[in-house]
């Protein structure tokens, strides 16, 4: 309560405050007289229809295929301006984000819950859950890109969109949320093509829709002036609210420079510009340094690793950088100030720094798109930068930044900029942090997740080496909370005591420990132990000197356990040979490691023979029932729903 006064002191404070000089757009306007223009096709019977039959039950998930959401055809800006205001087939955009915002009529603001709908038939395996009204809900707007953003995006690529794409456009184009949580390698290229193209299509209408009421505005006052001249009645100005508290709209988080490249890429194809300022240096800056070698895109090195390391890794991997992008009638600028941008695209980490060094975040006040790519590469990374910065999206600004707060929508003023904002997140797997973070969103607009595993999809365990002898075993916890205190505990009583009660076991064993916070404690409880415990270790932040010494004693027997991170095999995707027992503290994130690591030991080296045969080998893995999600892409969905839900503390598999 304490925290919404002092939101409501601070709004106050800036009303009174407000700026003499209201922010502008750059001059011209986005486009020519006769343009592009897009128009959904509707068949003259369904015109024709009774009101009820019209009407799309807010249930229904968007069925508008590509054709039917974007049509060529040519008409002025003001028949493109009366088909965006006409409240018979009004845009999503406008029906979203207007000053009206119509999107909230009829939704209980102080307990915003959502319903699942039927299965969606696009999305395979996706779900959607619309918004609970409280009154008769609004007729679900028309989705239509930005006719010239689009008409880039269709002569850029020059070939018609992916079956994905045209699945996703209609979703997207609603302003609903979307997360899809299996996206593969081959669906990544098309996804960040087609969600460019949403952004900069939103940048681009929220411009022109500034730039018209700039004109406006000028007519009126230009008429004021003359009505005073000649002694009339005085004009007063229309009352415009088409802006947000800063000029930012869309947030993108990338977790390299590469990705970012990438992104930009696609963005700059799109973006209908004629240039791109500072082209150049961004070139340099998100690419390699002049004179390194990419051993990823080298085909004579790069065989040697899966193609998911290959297309995470390769290029520049430096995951510090913030880059701020304006958008002007002629022209893309790079490398603008935050405040001057349409498009922040910044890694977690580095608009994190970029906060905490200056004690602000007002620029994040007035995001309405939010774009995160690749989460599970941000998981691996450090996933409270993520959230630290979501917890500052759509924040009442502390400063005014010579905002107009005459044009100030007011669903902004409202502090219902959260209710609004549009959320798309992708992911190549499931996992609990990814899901608090898409269902804390509150998108008034509902939201499409894909949750279940594709019929299709092969547990990774049936890439094990046949022979291999491997055991799960069950540990129970009562909360969330308390489980890295019981996993260490039954790692102690269940999985320790069988190591070192055999000699096999109590050498060549290598530990697998997904998280770094339970390494830590697992590492401190070996150092403490009575007898002491022959060991070494290999985390993500081990040097190359550290590595070379550790790999050699494992293998050699000089040290009997080795204790390693997932990050490290996430980062550097070795394959660590020596181990007759591998062990899981818990199951990877990642599901392909666990066939990769087990199988590493029966891998031969160097032309050589294996040193190991699989009936040699073991494994161990401990689970409780919060390892659900890890253990649906290892041993299937059926057998892990039985391994959590049965009172079974034991399975084997061979």
């Amino acid at each position: 309560m304490a925290g919404d006064n002092l939101a409501h002191v601070r709004l106050l404070t800036l009303l009174n405050v407000k700026a003499t000089h209201p922010r502008t757009e750059d001059e011209g306007s986005l486009g020519s007289a006769k343009r592009t223009r897009v128009v959904s096709v509707a068949p003259t019977a369904k015109a024709s229809a009774s009101p009820k039959k019209a009407q799309r039950d807010e249930t229904d998930p968007p069925s508008h295929s590509l054709e039917e959401v974007v049509v060529a055809k040519e008409e002025d800006d003001d028949d493109e301006e009366a088909m965006a205001t006409s409240s018979s087939e009004k845009d999503a955009f406008h029906w979203h984000f207007g000053a009206e915002a119509e999107a909230l009529e009829g939704v209980d603001l102080a307990h915003v819950t959502y319903e699942s709908a039927r299965p969606l038939s696009i999305l395979e395996g996706a779900s959607m859950e619309q918004v609970v009204r409280t009154s008769t809900p609004a007729a679900q707007p028309v989705s239509r890109p930005h006719a010239r953003i689009w008409q880039a995006f269709t002569s850029h690529y020059k070939k018609s969109p992916t079956i994905l794409q045209k699945e996703v456009l209609p979703i997207v184009g609603a302003y609903m949320d979307l997360w899809h949580s299996r996206v593969t390698i081959s669906e990544h290229t098309p996804l960040r093509q087609l969600l460019a193209m949403h952004a900069m299509s939103h940048v681009a209408k929220t411009r022109q829709r500034i730039l018209k009421d700039n004109e406006r505005l000028a007519k009126a006052a230009a008429r004021a002036q003359k009505e005073q001249d000649e002694e009339d009645d005085e004009e007063e100005l229309p009352e415009l609210r088409d802006q947000g508290f800063t000029r930012p709209k869309v947030l993108l988080l990338a977790p390299f420079r590469h990705s970012a490249k990438v992104w930009m890429d696609a963005l700059m194809a799109v973006s209908a510009c004629e240039q791109v300022e500072q082209k150049a240096r961004f070139s340099k800056e998100f690419s390699l340094p002049p004179g390194s070698i990419d051993k990823l895109s080298d085909p004579t090195t790069a065989h040697r690793y899966p193609e998911d390391h290959r297309h995470t890794f390769q290029g520049n991997i430096d995951d510090n950088f913030k880059l701020g992008v304006k958008l002007t009638r002629k022209t893309l600028k790079l490398y603008s100030p935050f405040y001057d941008s349409d498009i922040l695209v910044a890694s977690p980490l580095g608009l994190r720094l970029l906060m905490e060094k200056e004690h602000t975040w007002d620029y994040l006040s007035s995001v309405e798109v939010l774009l995160v790519d690749q989460m599970d590469v941000m998981l691996m990374q450090n996933w409270d930068h993520v959230k630290f910065v979501m917890e500052r999206l759509n924040a009442i600004p502390k400063e005014a930044h010579n905002t107009d707060f005459s044009r100030v929508k007011p669903w902004y003023l409202d502090g219902h900029a959260p209710l609004l904002r549009q959320t798309i997140l992708l992911s190549s797997f499931d996992a609990p942090e990814f899901r608090q973070l898409f269902h804390a969103q509150h998108n008034v607009g509902g939201r499409v997740r894909t949750s279940m595993l594709r019929p299709n999809d092969v547990p990774t365990m049936s890439s094990v080496a046949p022979g291999i002898r491997q055991t799960f075993y069950k540990f129970d916890s009562a909360n969330a909370q308390g489980e890295a205190d019981l996993r260490l505990q039954a790692f102690q009583q269940k999985i320790l005591p069988l190591l070192q009660k055999s000699a096999v076991s109590s050498t060549h064993t290598m530990i697998v420990v997904p998280s770094y916070f339970d390494f830590v404690r697992l590492e401190d409880a070996f150092r403490r132990a009575d007898p002491p415990v022959s060991y070494t270790t290999l985390s993500e932040y081990s040097s190359n000197k550290d590595i070379s010494r550790a790999r050699e004693a494992f293998f050699s027997g000089k040290k009997g356990f080795l204790l390693l991170t997932e990050r490290f095999h996430f980062y550097r995707r070795y394959l660590i040979r020596g181990a007759s027992t591998i062990v899981f503290y818990a199951p990877p994130d990642h599901a392909q490691y666990y066939p990769e690591l087990i199988n590493a030991p029966l891998t031969p080296r160097d032309g050589a023979a294996a040193a190991i045969e699989a009936a040699d080998v073991q494994v161990l893995a401990l689970y409780s029932k919060y390892d659900l999600l890890r253990l649906e892409r290892i041993v299937g969905r059926a057998q892990a729903r039985s391994m959590v839900t049965e009172g079974r503390p034991l399975w084997r598999f061979v």
